[in-house]
């Protein structure tokens, strides 16, 4: 037997003022974003957008996704930076 569960609506209990105080504190906790101007080979975009499909997102929301999983991973794996030399002779003479 199906039981109907009842939609509770999360902004109900707001006011008007309150919900779009709500709305842009939202707005305002959204990343800006630059317009990025690639180029790229025939084959390789028509791929993209044939994954991006398969994933149900639009292909720049798709390529912004691999971007930021690819430089994660690879900050992930980045050795530390090594200290410069004068840094440790600065430590030494402080010794």
């Amino acid at each position: 037997m199906k039981v109907a569960h009842r939609w509770v609506d999360p902004f109900d209990e707001m006011s008007d003022e309150e919900f779009d105080a709500h709305v842009d504190e939202l707005f305002a906790a959204r990343q800006s974003t630059v317009a990025v101007s690639l180029r790229m080979p025939p084959d390789l975009l028509g791929r993209v957008k044939r994954e991006a499909g398969r994933a149900g997102v639009p292909y720049q929301r798709f390529i912004k996704g691999i971007l930021e999983a690819g430089v994660t991973r690879l900050e992930r794996r980045a050795p530390a930076p090594k200290r410069s030399r004068s840094s440790s002779r600065a430590r030494e003479a402080r010794r």
